[in-house]
């Protein structure tokens, strides 16, 4: 009987070998039999016998060949020549995954896709495939990343978590969803398949560490990119009350991340939203922040412990640092929730003289979001006051940087105008003496800083600060433009030396609208006149867009939103010039001939250009239409 069963499994050699020298041999040492065999036989030569058949390995030994990479047995089953060369070294998938990621960072992923598909089998897994997968998804071959991942399965290479959470983390990096229609059904597939992925893991293993649902928050983002607000919550109220496939602080950060960005979202898609919108972001994002901070709302269970997956407060300040900026477009109840939360977390409170301890310390992205409230919210004075505590503290005032300063300066806009344009220009300094004294280039003001002094200076009607914010902005010194200057035959300079750390920015067309608008708030004719030659000695055919005319093309690199912002703040320059014309015009014996006629070609210019009504132009009227 045991000799039949090794002639039909045929034993491989080293089995045969140990059954000659054990005393307890169930397995005949005997020559095969002629009997019926399942095995491929080779008349390959063995042992010097000519002639002799060589026995091939049974199935499951091939298969454990093909899995741990035994040297021993090829893929064919067929014994190697374990002469003395040594055993053949098969290729690893470690050091595939590694040749994969080079030629990929020499941007050959296509010469890459090719290796990993004619790469032997044994050197496969899944991760490696994760990795191709990746690298597709970063230089944006969203649909190779799609058939890569079909092409995975069709090999016979299961998806694990770790595939789907690098899927939806490509995915989520398109913003403008209008161009891509076909990947965000593919990334909704995507979502199906992780659903049946995570049942077909319970009914193996309820306790699997693949069991979680950190891969679901890229695909929310997905779907708040794409304006999808009524999908986030499904796969919200998909996940399970408790246990590991459950919401997390990943989930709800992702959730308030994508309810405070939809009205750009659907803005960007060229949807107004409808009316109470920010009031309805503000109550659901409200509702999670309980349902998140609710003690014991849920359990987490393993093998070991139960432990509270939702504790009392979230496991980092990102969720808290989201849930301010949703909460921030809501009502007076949302505001005053967010304000807890900035009081609660990071230790900032309306009448604290200084900054308390809370959950976490005060962070970069947390102060922005709590003084972006403040101005949400109308407590512009609560704004001037956060940002003074984090500039008197020691440990927290390296935080700071620009856009916490244009909030602040967008708080003191809405202040009372005495003195307005002295603080938005001591604001100016003050960044400009930090960036000096080296504490790096986000501190360091861009064209949006300087455009918020200038604008705060007109409202002012702050001439001597405007000027002076102008000049550290280009280096144009304005005051040698005045009409002292001129009639003292004075040089106009112009610092182009730039500071030790940061660099100057040429004039636009913000900037010079915003400095006219200025000097014709003064009502001072001489401030009017030292701008007009100070626009003239600039030059208004280096700054001035390309006309709208029949065959006009842009200028290079003018295109989309900067071109109508050009042309946007042209027409406001246009206008200013007007009527700063409008007021010296009658005091021609103040200025040469000469700047006369320049001055009112520059008007006719522009009026010409972009100050021009178009014709026939009538206002949308809404008409009700009448119930049939």
């Amino acid at each position: 009987m045991f000799s039949n069963a090794a002639v039909r499994h045929r034993p491989c050699r080293a089995l045969q070998n140990l059954s000659k020298n054990s005393p307890f041999s169930l397995v005949a040492s005997s020559t095969p039999s002629a009997g019926r065999s399942y095995g491929k036989t080779s008349t390959r030569p063995a042992n010097g016998q000519a002639g002799a058949p060589e026995p091939a390995a049974p199935r499951y030994i091939r298969r454990a060949a093909l899995q741990k990479g035994n040297a021993m047995w090829d893929v064919k089953g067929k014994q190697r020549d374990m002469g003395t060369e040594g055993p053949t070294k098969l290729l690893d998938p470690y050091i595939l995954a590694k040749r994969l990621r080079q030629l990929c960072a020499e941007n050959k992923i296509d010469d890459a896709v090719t290796m990993l598909k004619a790469a032997p089998r044994d050197a496969m897994n899944t991760p490696v495939w994760n990795t191709m997968i990746w690298e597709a998804l970063k230089v944006q071959r969203y649909q190779l990343a799609q058939s890569l991942y079909v092409d995975m399965k069709r090999r016979g290479f299961s998806p694990t978590t770790r595939t789907y959470q690098t899927l939806f983390s490509g995915l989520s990096r398109i913003e403008r969803w209008n161009t891509f229609p076909k990947q965000l059904a593919n990334a909704r597939s995507l979502y199906h398949d992780f659903q049946r992925h995570i049942t077909s893991l319970k009914n193996d293993d309820a306790y699997s560490p693949d069991i979680t649902s950190i891969p679901l928050a890229g695909y929310i983002k997905i779907l708040g990119n794409a304006g999808e607000y009524q999908e986030i919550f499904d796969v919200f109220y998909s996940l399970d009350p408790d246990g590991t496939y459950t919401a997390n602080e990943f989930i709800y950060t992702a959730i308030f991340k994508a309810l405070a960005d939809m009205r750009q979202v659907l803005n960007g898609k060229g949807i107004t939203a409808p009316g109470q919108w920010d009031a309805k972001v503000a109550s659901d994002v409200r509702m999670l922040w309980n349902q998140m901070t609710k003690p014991g709302a849920s359990q987490t269970q393993s093998k070991d412990k139960v432990s509270s997956s939702r504790p009392a407060r979230p496991t980092d300040e990102y969720a808290a640092t989201a849930a301010i900026s949703a909460l921030s477009q809501g009502e007076d109840v949302d505001h005053e929730l967010a304000f807890k939360i900035a009081h609660d977390f990071f230790g900032l409170s309306k009448d604290g003289v200084s900054i308390g301890r809370g959950y976490y310390p005060l962070n970069r992205h947390s102060l922005g979001a709590i003084l972006k409230l403040c101005n949400d919210a109308k407590q512009y004075s609560t704004c001037a006051h956060f940002f003074q505590l984090v500039k008197r503290s020691n440990v927290f005032q390296c935080i700071l940087d620009r856009l916490h300063v244009e909030e602040v300066l967008k708080s003191r806009y809405q202040l009372s105008p005495g003195g307005l344009g002295v603080a938005s220009l001591q604001h100016l300094e003050w960044m400009l003496q930090r960036e000096k004294a080296g504490h790096g280039p986000h501190i360091r003001p861009a064209a949006s800083t300087y455009n918020l002094v200038l604008t705060a200076c007109w409202k002012a009607a702050d001439w001597p600060s405007a000027v002076t914010a102008f000049h550290l902005m280009t280096g144009y010194q304005a005051a040698d433009l005045s009409d002292e200057a001129v009639a003292n035959a004075v040089i106009p300079r112009h610092d182009r030396s730039s500071r030790e750390v940061s660099e100057r920015l040429a004039p636009s067309l913000e900037a010079l609208s915003s400095l006219l608008r200025t000097a014709n708030a003064t009502r001072q004719r001489s401030h009017v006149r030292a701008c007009l030659r100070l626009i003239d000695r600039i030059g208004p055919e280096d700054i001035l867009p390309v006309a709208k005319r029949p065959g006009a093309t842009l200028r290079e690199g003018d295109s989309g939103r900067t071109a109508k912002n050009k042309v946007f703040f042209a027409t406001k320059l246009a206008q200013a010039v007007n009527e700063g014309w409008d007021l010296i015009k009658g005091s021609a014996n103040e200025f040469s001939r000469e700047e006369f006629l320049k001055w009112r070609s520059l008007k006719d210019r522009l009026n010409r250009d972009f100050n021009r009504k178009p014709a026939g132009y009538a206002p949308t009227k809404l008409i009700k239409i009448p119930d049939a």
